[in-house]
Protein backbone atom coordinates (compact mmCIF):
# COMPACT_ATOMS: atom_id res chain seq x y z
CA UNK A 1 0.00 0.00 0.00
CA UNK A 2 1.26 3.46 -1.38
CA UNK A 3 1.82 5.85 1.79
CA UNK A 4 1.83 9.69 1.29
CA UNK A 5 4.92 11.53 2.97
CA UNK A 6 4.09 12.66 6.48
CA UNK A 7 3.22 16.01 6.68
CA UNK A 8 2.06 16.33 3.36
CA UNK A 9 -1.72 15.58 3.47
CA UNK A 10 -4.67 13.11 5.24
CA UNK A 11 -4.89 9.97 4.63
CA UNK A 12 -8.79 8.58 4.95
CA UNK A 13 -10.33 5.21 4.25
CA UNK A 14 -11.66 5.34 0.72
CA UNK A 15 -14.77 3.18 1.50
CA UNK A 16 -16.87 5.87 2.24
CA UNK A 17 -17.87 9.11 0.81
CA UNK A 18 -15.58 11.80 1.24
CA UNK A 19 -17.94 14.44 3.65
CA UNK A 20 -18.52 11.41 6.23
CA UNK A 21 -14.77 10.64 6.05
CA UNK A 22 -14.12 14.12 7.54
CA UNK A 23 -17.19 14.18 9.76
CA UNK A 24 -20.19 16.84 8.87
CA UNK A 25 -20.88 17.62 12.40
CA UNK A 26 -17.61 17.84 13.09
CA UNK A 27 -16.79 21.08 10.39
CA UNK A 28 -20.51 22.57 11.26
CA UNK A 29 -19.69 24.06 14.13
CA UNK A 30 -16.40 25.05 13.80
CA UNK A 31 -15.58 29.07 13.88
CA UNK A 32 -13.06 28.87 10.58
CA UNK A 33 -14.44 28.30 7.51
CA UNK A 34 -13.98 24.84 6.22
CA UNK A 35 -15.10 23.37 2.63
CA UNK A 36 -14.00 20.25 0.58
CA UNK A 37 -13.41 19.65 -2.72
CA UNK A 38 -12.69 16.52 -4.48
CA UNK A 39 -9.94 15.17 -6.76
CA UNK A 40 -12.20 17.00 -9.88
CA UNK A 41 -11.71 20.24 -7.75
CA UNK A 42 -15.69 20.26 -7.63
CA UNK A 43 -17.04 21.77 -4.15
CA UNK A 44 -18.61 19.49 -2.54
CA UNK A 45 -18.96 20.27 1.24
CA UNK A 46 -18.78 23.56 3.43
CA UNK A 47 -19.56 24.60 6.68
CA UNK A 48 -21.28 28.05 7.57
CA UNK A 49 -18.73 29.97 8.48
CA UNK A 50 -17.25 29.36 4.91
CA UNK A 51 -20.58 30.79 3.74
CA UNK A 52 -20.57 33.88 6.00
CA UNK A 53 -17.46 34.65 4.66
CA UNK A 54 -18.23 34.01 1.14
CA UNK A 55 -21.39 36.19 1.23
CA UNK A 56 -23.63 33.77 -0.29
CA UNK A 57 -24.29 29.95 0.29
CA UNK A 58 -23.72 27.75 -2.98
CA UNK A 59 -26.38 25.18 -4.59
CA UNK A 60 -24.13 22.09 -4.71
CA UNK A 61 -27.39 20.60 -6.43
CA UNK A 62 -26.90 22.14 -9.68
CA UNK A 63 -23.99 22.49 -11.79
CA UNK A 64 -20.58 21.92 -9.96
CA UNK A 65 -18.73 23.88 -8.44
CA UNK A 66 -14.99 24.62 -8.84
CA UNK A 67 -12.69 25.41 -6.42
CA UNK A 68 -14.52 27.16 -4.38
CA UNK A 69 -17.79 28.79 -3.41
CA UNK A 70 -16.41 32.06 -3.21
CA UNK A 71 -17.56 34.86 -6.11
CA UNK A 72 -13.83 35.94 -6.88
CA UNK A 73 -10.46 35.74 -5.40
CA UNK A 74 -7.69 38.09 -5.26
CA UNK A 75 -4.04 38.15 -3.94
CA UNK A 76 -2.86 40.00 -1.03
CA UNK A 77 -2.22 43.37 -3.30
CA UNK A 78 -5.83 42.45 -4.57
CA UNK A 79 -4.46 41.24 -8.07
CA UNK A 80 -7.53 39.21 -9.70
CA UNK A 81 -6.58 35.68 -9.42
CA UNK A 82 -8.56 33.11 -11.44
CA UNK A 83 -9.70 30.00 -10.26
CA UNK A 84 -7.79 27.90 -12.41
CA UNK A 85 -4.48 29.78 -11.52
CA UNK A 86 -5.33 29.87 -7.77
CA UNK A 87 -3.64 28.02 -4.91
CA UNK A 88 -6.18 25.50 -4.78
CA UNK A 89 -5.60 24.78 -8.21
CA UNK A 90 -1.90 24.04 -7.40
CA UNK A 91 -2.37 21.89 -4.61
CA UNK A 92 -4.13 19.21 -7.00
CA UNK A 93 -1.42 19.41 -9.13
CA UNK A 94 1.66 19.02 -6.54
CA UNK A 95 -0.66 17.35 -3.81
CA UNK A 96 1.21 19.34 -1.44
CA UNK A 97 -0.26 21.60 1.25
CA UNK A 98 -0.06 25.30 1.23
CA UNK A 99 0.08 26.50 4.89
CA UNK A 100 -0.57 30.79 5.85
CA UNK A 101 -1.66 32.15 2.81
CA UNK A 102 -3.21 35.24 2.92
CA UNK A 103 -5.82 36.21 0.19
CA UNK A 104 -8.90 38.35 -0.35
CA UNK A 105 -12.27 37.13 -0.76
CA UNK A 106 -14.53 39.02 -2.90
CA UNK A 107 -18.02 38.92 -2.59
CA UNK A 108 -20.43 39.68 -5.42
CA UNK A 109 -22.00 42.77 -3.93
CA UNK A 110 -18.11 44.12 -4.32
CA UNK A 111 -17.34 43.91 -0.66
CA UNK A 112 -13.60 42.19 0.28
CA UNK A 113 -12.68 39.75 3.32
CA UNK A 114 -9.79 39.33 3.85
CA UNK A 115 -8.60 35.55 4.74
CA UNK A 116 -6.32 32.97 6.07
CA UNK A 117 -6.15 29.61 4.19
CA UNK A 118 -4.51 26.29 4.78
CA UNK A 119 -5.17 24.02 2.16
CA UNK A 120 -4.29 20.69 3.15
CA UNK A 121 -4.55 17.35 -0.06
CA UNK A 122 -6.48 14.75 1.20
CA UNK A 123 -5.33 10.96 0.12
CA UNK A 124 -6.68 7.17 0.09
CA UNK A 125 -5.36 4.35 2.14
CA UNK A 126 -3.56 3.44 -1.33
CA UNK A 127 -2.08 7.28 -1.82
CA UNK A 128 -4.27 8.09 -4.14
CA UNK A 129 -5.36 11.93 -3.60
CA UNK A 130 -9.28 11.94 -4.00
CA UNK A 131 -9.30 15.74 -2.99
CA UNK A 132 -8.05 18.75 -0.54
CA UNK A 133 -9.98 20.41 2.52
CA UNK A 134 -9.37 24.27 2.74
CA UNK A 135 -9.48 26.46 6.34
CA UNK A 136 -10.37 29.82 5.51
CA UNK A 137 -9.90 32.22 8.92
CA UNK A 138 -11.87 35.62 8.81
CA UNK A 139 -8.50 38.25 8.89
CA UNK A 140 -11.40 41.18 9.19
CA UNK A 141 -11.17 41.82 12.91
CA UNK A 142 -7.23 41.26 13.31
CA UNK A 143 -6.94 43.87 10.00
CA UNK A 144 -8.94 46.53 11.89
CA UNK A 145 -6.78 45.59 15.03
CA UNK A 146 -4.02 45.87 13.10
CA UNK A 147 -4.67 49.36 11.54
CA UNK A 148 -5.94 50.66 14.86
CA UNK A 149 -2.36 49.62 16.09
CA UNK A 150 -0.58 51.25 13.36
CA UNK A 151 -2.62 54.66 14.12
CA UNK A 152 -1.41 54.03 17.77
CA UNK A 153 2.09 53.77 16.50
CA UNK A 154 2.12 56.97 14.01
CA UNK A 155 0.42 59.08 17.09
CA UNK A 156 3.31 58.24 19.64
CA UNK A 157 5.87 58.55 17.03
CA UNK A 158 3.82 61.84 16.17
CA UNK A 159 3.83 63.42 19.99
CA UNK A 160 7.38 62.14 20.12
CA UNK A 161 8.69 64.39 17.26
CA UNK A 162 6.64 67.09 18.45
CA UNK A 163 7.69 67.15 22.09
CA UNK A 164 11.56 67.03 21.03
CA UNK A 165 10.28 69.90 18.75
CA UNK A 166 8.65 71.87 21.52
CA UNK A 167 12.07 70.88 23.76
CA UNK A 168 14.39 72.85 21.27
CA UNK A 169 11.91 75.10 19.77
CA UNK A 170 10.69 76.96 23.61
CA UNK A 171 14.56 77.59 24.13
CA UNK A 172 14.40 79.46 20.71
CA UNK A 173 11.00 81.00 21.22
CA UNK A 174 12.24 82.60 24.57
CA UNK A 175 15.31 84.46 22.63
CA UNK A 176 12.97 85.19 19.91
CA UNK A 177 10.11 87.19 22.36
CA UNK A 178 12.89 88.66 24.30
CA UNK A 179 13.82 90.38 20.91
CA UNK A 180 10.18 91.32 20.17
CA UNK A 181 10.03 92.90 22.95
CA UNK A 182 12.55 95.20 22.71
CA UNK A 183 11.19 95.72 18.93
CA UNK A 184 7.80 96.53 20.89
CA UNK A 185 9.40 98.97 23.12
CA UNK A 186 11.41 100.95 20.41
CA UNK A 187 8.36 101.23 18.60
CA UNK A 188 6.25 102.65 21.74
CA UNK A 189 8.95 105.44 22.14
CA UNK A 190 9.09 105.69 18.33
CA UNK A 191 5.45 106.45 18.35
CA UNK A 192 5.16 110.07 19.73
CA UNK A 193 7.69 111.39 17.68
CA UNK A 194 6.17 110.46 14.49
CA UNK A 195 2.73 111.50 15.82
CA UNK A 196 4.17 114.60 16.52
CA UNK A 197 5.81 114.87 13.54
CA UNK A 198 2.98 114.85 11.44
CA UNK A 199 3.62 113.05 8.31
CA UNK A 200 0.98 110.63 7.38
CA UNK A 201 2.68 108.60 5.28
CA UNK A 202 5.47 107.76 8.37
CA UNK A 203 2.63 107.26 10.56
CA UNK A 204 1.01 104.84 7.97
CA UNK A 205 4.09 102.87 7.57
CA UNK A 206 4.83 103.20 11.40
CA UNK A 207 0.81 101.10 11.78
CA UNK A 208 2.12 98.38 9.28
CA UNK A 209 5.39 97.79 11.51
CA UNK A 210 3.44 97.77 14.42
CA UNK A 211 0.61 95.40 12.96
CA UNK A 212 3.60 93.09 11.82
CA UNK A 213 5.29 92.86 15.52
CA UNK A 214 1.87 92.27 17.15
CA UNK A 215 1.29 89.75 14.50
CA UNK A 216 4.86 88.06 15.32
CA UNK A 217 4.62 88.62 19.36
CA UNK A 218 1.10 86.66 19.20
CA UNK A 219 2.37 83.91 17.19
CA UNK A 220 5.41 83.27 19.68
CA UNK A 221 3.41 83.68 22.36
CA UNK A 222 1.31 80.72 20.60
CA UNK A 223 4.30 78.71 20.29
CA UNK A 224 5.60 79.82 24.12
CA UNK A 225 2.22 77.82 24.82
CA UNK A 226 2.19 74.81 22.50
CA UNK A 227 5.69 73.90 23.76
CA UNK A 228 4.76 73.72 27.41
CA UNK A 229 7.69 75.87 28.66
CA UNK A 230 4.91 77.82 30.87
CA UNK A 231 4.30 77.13 34.82
CA UNK A 232 0.40 76.40 34.99
CA UNK A 233 -1.22 77.18 38.20
CA UNK A 234 -4.69 76.16 38.40
CA UNK A 235 -7.51 77.08 40.15
CA UNK A 236 -11.17 76.59 41.11
CA UNK A 237 -13.39 78.05 38.61
CA UNK A 238 -16.71 78.67 38.07
CA UNK A 239 -17.42 78.44 33.96
CA UNK A 240 -20.22 80.93 34.25
CA UNK A 241 -18.83 83.79 36.35
CA UNK A 242 -15.71 83.15 33.44
CA UNK A 243 -18.11 83.50 30.43
CA UNK A 244 -19.98 86.43 32.02
CA UNK A 245 -16.37 88.19 33.19
CA UNK A 246 -15.82 87.58 29.23
CA UNK A 247 -18.43 88.86 27.58
CA UNK A 248 -17.69 92.62 26.91
CA UNK A 249 -14.89 91.24 25.37
CA UNK A 250 -16.43 88.94 23.29
CA UNK A 251 -19.01 90.91 22.28
CA UNK A 252 -16.29 93.41 21.16
CA UNK A 253 -14.26 90.75 19.56
CA UNK A 254 -17.31 89.38 17.30
CA UNK A 255 -18.54 92.93 16.27
CA UNK A 256 -22.54 94.03 16.19
CA UNK A 257 -23.27 91.76 12.69
CA UNK A 258 -22.96 88.91 15.04
CA UNK A 259 -25.60 87.87 18.09
CA UNK A 260 -23.96 86.46 20.97
CA UNK A 261 -26.08 84.79 23.55
CA UNK A 262 -24.75 83.65 26.88
CA UNK A 263 -26.79 80.32 27.58
CA UNK A 264 -26.11 79.51 31.04
CA UNK A 265 -26.73 76.00 33.28
CA UNK A 266 -28.20 77.26 36.72
CA UNK A 267 -26.94 74.25 38.20
CA UNK A 268 -23.10 74.53 36.46
CA UNK A 269 -20.45 72.59 38.45
CA UNK A 270 -17.26 74.29 39.37
CA UNK A 271 -14.30 72.82 37.02
CA UNK A 272 -10.32 73.36 38.10
CA UNK A 273 -7.77 74.24 35.57
CA UNK A 274 -5.57 76.93 34.53
CA UNK A 275 -7.46 80.53 34.14
CA UNK A 276 -5.45 82.65 31.76
CA UNK A 277 -5.41 79.57 29.37
CA UNK A 278 -8.97 78.57 29.50
CA UNK A 279 -9.68 82.14 28.93
CA UNK A 280 -6.98 82.19 25.93
CA UNK A 281 -9.36 78.34 24.31
CA UNK A 282 -12.58 80.50 24.55
CA UNK A 283 -11.29 83.35 22.65
CA UNK A 284 -9.58 81.00 19.95
CA UNK A 285 -13.04 79.63 19.97
CA UNK A 286 -14.71 82.93 19.42
CA UNK A 287 -12.22 83.87 16.90
CA UNK A 288 -12.96 80.98 14.93
CA UNK A 289 -16.33 81.48 14.70
CA UNK A 290 -16.43 85.21 13.94
CA UNK A 291 -14.53 84.14 11.04
CA UNK A 292 -16.97 81.97 10.02
CA UNK A 293 -20.06 84.24 9.98
CA UNK A 294 -18.37 87.23 8.07
CA UNK A 295 -21.88 87.93 6.97
CA UNK A 296 -23.08 87.79 10.53
CA UNK A 297 -24.69 85.06 12.45
CA UNK A 298 -25.63 83.78 16.01
CA UNK A 299 -22.98 82.50 18.41
CA UNK A 300 -23.97 80.59 21.87
CA UNK A 301 -21.55 80.35 24.66
CA UNK A 302 -23.35 77.98 26.99
CA UNK A 303 -22.26 76.08 29.99
CA UNK A 304 -23.98 72.45 31.24
CA UNK A 305 -23.24 69.61 33.15
CA UNK A 306 -23.60 65.88 31.55
CA UNK A 307 -22.58 62.22 32.64
CA UNK A 308 -19.86 61.05 30.04
CA UNK A 309 -18.98 57.10 29.73
CA UNK A 310 -17.50 54.84 26.63
CA UNK A 311 -20.95 54.19 25.11
CA UNK A 312 -22.17 58.17 24.98
CA UNK A 313 -18.80 59.75 24.36
CA UNK A 314 -16.86 58.47 20.93
CA UNK A 315 -14.61 61.30 20.65
CA UNK A 316 -12.76 60.61 24.16
CA UNK A 317 -8.88 60.67 24.00
CA UNK A 318 -6.75 58.79 26.09
CA UNK A 319 -6.65 59.85 29.43
CA UNK A 320 -10.82 59.63 29.58
CA UNK A 321 -12.40 58.21 33.16
CA UNK A 322 -16.17 58.13 32.63
CA UNK A 323 -17.79 60.22 35.34
CA UNK A 324 -19.43 64.01 35.95
CA UNK A 325 -18.43 66.42 33.17
CA UNK A 326 -18.89 70.29 33.07
CA UNK A 327 -19.16 71.37 29.60
CA UNK A 328 -18.53 74.70 28.09
CA UNK A 329 -19.45 75.17 24.31
CA UNK A 330 -18.65 77.51 22.05
CA UNK A 331 -21.48 76.97 18.73
CA UNK A 332 -21.78 79.42 15.47
CA UNK A 333 -24.43 78.87 12.20
CA UNK A 334 -21.40 79.93 10.25
CA UNK A 335 -19.83 78.44 6.98
CA UNK A 336 -18.95 74.87 8.81
CA UNK A 337 -16.13 72.49 7.85
CA UNK A 338 -15.89 70.49 5.67
CA UNK A 339 -15.41 66.92 6.36
CA UNK A 340 -12.37 66.08 4.27
CA UNK A 341 -11.02 69.23 6.81
CA UNK A 342 -12.37 67.98 9.78
CA UNK A 343 -10.01 65.70 10.59
CA UNK A 344 -6.96 67.64 10.17
CA UNK A 345 -8.11 70.65 12.44
CA UNK A 346 -5.80 69.66 15.17
CA UNK A 347 -2.63 69.04 13.58
CA UNK A 348 0.28 71.97 13.99
CA UNK A 349 -0.02 74.95 11.64
CA UNK A 350 -3.18 73.10 9.39
CA UNK A 351 -5.83 76.11 8.60
CA UNK A 352 -8.67 76.49 6.45
CA UNK A 353 -7.94 80.90 6.19
CA UNK A 354 -5.32 82.55 4.83
CA UNK A 355 -1.91 82.47 5.67
CA UNK A 356 -2.14 85.98 7.17
CA UNK A 357 -5.22 85.78 9.09
CA UNK A 358 -4.29 82.57 10.88
CA UNK A 359 -1.01 80.96 12.49
CA UNK A 360 -2.76 77.48 12.46
CA UNK A 361 -2.15 76.91 16.11
CA UNK A 362 -5.38 78.24 17.60
CA UNK A 363 -7.24 74.68 17.60
CA UNK A 364 -3.59 72.45 18.82
CA UNK A 365 -3.62 74.69 21.98
CA UNK A 366 -6.92 74.42 22.55
CA UNK A 367 -6.67 70.61 22.43
CA UNK A 368 -3.36 70.60 24.10
CA UNK A 369 -4.91 72.80 27.09
CA UNK A 370 -7.82 70.56 27.37
CA UNK A 371 -5.52 67.51 27.53
CA UNK A 372 -3.54 68.82 29.81
CA UNK A 373 -6.51 69.49 32.25
CA UNK A 374 -7.59 66.16 32.16
CA UNK A 375 -10.51 67.10 29.92
CA UNK A 376 -12.18 65.87 26.51
CA UNK A 377 -12.92 68.07 23.62
CA UNK A 378 -15.57 66.96 20.39
CA UNK A 379 -16.20 69.49 17.79
CA UNK A 380 -19.11 68.65 15.30
CA UNK A 381 -19.80 70.40 12.16
CA UNK A 382 -22.12 70.66 8.74
CA UNK A 383 -21.00 72.62 5.98
CA UNK A 384 -23.38 76.07 5.32
CA UNK A 385 -25.22 75.01 9.02
CA UNK A 386 -22.15 75.89 11.48
CA UNK A 387 -19.77 73.98 13.77
CA UNK A 388 -19.54 73.57 17.47
CA UNK A 389 -16.89 73.03 19.63
CA UNK A 390 -17.51 71.72 22.94
CA UNK A 391 -14.66 71.62 26.08
CA UNK A 392 -15.37 68.97 28.97
CA UNK A 393 -13.91 68.93 32.22
CA UNK A 394 -13.98 66.75 35.17
CA UNK A 395 -16.42 68.65 37.76
CA UNK A 396 -14.60 69.44 40.98
CA UNK A 397 -16.50 69.28 43.84
CA UNK A 398 -19.83 69.17 44.23
CA UNK A 399 -21.05 73.13 44.59
CA UNK A 400 -22.98 75.16 41.66
CA UNK A 401 -22.85 77.96 39.97
CA UNK A 402 -24.43 81.00 41.39
CA UNK A 403 -22.97 83.35 38.70
CA UNK A 404 -26.13 83.65 36.39
CA UNK A 405 -27.09 86.97 36.68
CA UNK A 406 -28.15 88.42 32.38
CA UNK A 407 -28.21 84.54 31.42
CA UNK A 408 -30.91 82.32 30.41
CA UNK A 409 -30.98 79.81 32.63
CA UNK A 410 -31.52 75.96 31.53
CA UNK A 411 -31.80 72.50 33.23
CA UNK A 412 -29.25 69.69 32.84
CA UNK A 413 -28.38 68.09 29.84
Amino acid sequence: MAENPPGTGLRLPDDVPLVRKIGHELIEFLPVGVYLCNAAGHLTTYNPKAAEIWGEAPDLGKEPIRYTGAYRLRSENGAHMPFEQSPLAAVLLSKKPITNLRMIVERRDGSQVPILANIVPLFGMDGTMIGFMNSIQDLRQHAAQEQAQNHLQNALMQAQKMEQIGKVGGGVVHEFTNQLTSLSMSLSLMEREITDNGSEQLQARFALCREATDQVTRLAEGLLLFARTRPRVLERIDPNQLLLGMSTLIRNDVGQKIDCQFDLASDSNFLRANRQLLESAIINLVANARDAMPGGGQLILSTFNTLLDRSNFMHHNANFKPGRYVVIRVADTGTGIAPEALEHIFAPFYTTRAANKSTGLGLTMVRSFVTDMNGQLAVTSRQSQGTSVSLYFPCYGSEHSLAITGSEQKPER
